[in-house]
């Protein structure tokens, strides 16, 4: 299920830069909805990092539960 996850992470995140890369070459304002995907992807990324961060942390910190070991035994 997360290869899924990360193969649409990709595309959605290529398509978009691709689009906002010719929009720029080509002088043109982007539409809302690459705006849109672009902020959207933005703030998932931001939000996954710390969530990551927070978990990568507790377990450093010996914290023990489900959720730990299993992110961990990956």
């Amino acid at each position: 299920m997360i290869e899924i996850a990360v193969f649409l992470y990709g595309l959605l995140a290529g398509c978009t830069l691709l689009i906002a890369q010719r929009n720029q070459q080509s002088a043109r304002p982007n539409p809302a909805m690459v705006q849109a995907v672009g902020w959207g992807l933005i703030s998932m990324s931001s939000i996954l990092s710390v969530l990551l961060f927070a978990l990568a942390l507790a377990a450093a910190m010996g914290a023990s539960g489900p959720l730990i070991e299993t992110v961990t035994a990956i």
